[in-house]
């Protein structure tokens, strides 16, 4: 499993051509913030179901893409390219009574090309109908957390330097599903905050626009409304995911496979 997830990772990794940040704005940065933020937000692919009739657990893959054109444009001034980001990772969840269950999914350290990402994120989740019967329908609020580290190196005022991308993200989701027995279509909106920094190695030179800093590092922060949709197939033991998420005006799409009951 951890072999097919390193091939997950890498190959997004191997392909993506030299990033490039130069001359960065406020406004580069909030978008540099949004296209992460959407990225790394926490993505299970589950819905709005209990994990199990009383306890349950589910352990597999996730991978996923999101579209970044602010960033492609971002990158592109400098010679760069980065039209997608990605992340996989190893998902994991576990049911208890109530309704209650904890998911957390991991994309453990991987390097390429001088480009390296890494992810962890978190989520507690209520399905509220043992409490509020709402037939036929799931409702379910979640609570999700999730941090991220991209780097890549880059040449700066004629020296190698490494750039460096910390992402959190914390937000609330309502999620709705038909109870149905095999496929459980669903849909959900959350309310998200991301917080970025990004910083450069060398100090000899710097990658921001002297309007942001004259440093090395900066910081930004934005909120927005996430929408997502996603479908979970449950045939016996396996498990097969599809989900749809846009958040902060940018489009994820990702697919997992996992077992449980």
């Amino acid at each position: 499993m951890k072999r097919i997830l390193g091939l997950l990772v890498l190959l997004p990794l191997a392909v993506m051509a030299d990033p490039q940040f130069n001359n960065i704005t406020e406004d580069d940065m909030k978008d540099i913030t949004k296209g992460l933020g959407s990225n790394f937000t926490h993505n299970s692919m589950m819905g709005a179901s209990k994990l199990g009739t009383v306890f349950g657990f589910q352990v597999g893959l996730t991978a996923a893409q999101t579209a970044v054109p602010k960033i492609d444009d971002i990158a592109e001034r400098s010679g760069g390219d980065l039209p997608k980001v990605y992340n996989a990772g190893l998902m994991g969840a576990v049911g208890i009574p109530f309704g209650i269950s904890f998911e957390a999914v991991m994309m453990p350290s991987y390097k390429a090309e001088g480009a390296k990402a890494e992810a962890l994120s978190y989520a507690v989740k209520w399905n509220i109908n043992d409490i509020v019967p709402v037939l036929p329908l799931n409702v379910a609020l979640r609570g999700v957390y999730s941090t991220a580290e991209l780097s890549f190196d880059q040449t700066i005022a004629a020296s190698e330097a490494k750039v460096e991308n910390k992402t959190t993200v914390s937000g609330l989701q309502l999620l709705i599903s038909p109870m149905l027995p095999i496929i459980e279509p669903y849909a959900g909106v959350g309310f998200l905050t991301a917080k970025n920094k990004l910083s450069v190695s060398d100090t000899s030179g710097t990658i921001f626009d002297p309007s942001v800093t004259t440093g090395q590092s900066n910081t930004e922060t934005v909120t927005g409304t996430q929408f997502l949709a996603g479908v979970e197939a449950n045939l016996l033991l396996m498990k097969l995911g599809a989900e749809y998420s846009q958040a902060f005006g940018n489009s994820r799409y990702g697919i997992k496979l996992s077992f449980g009951f």
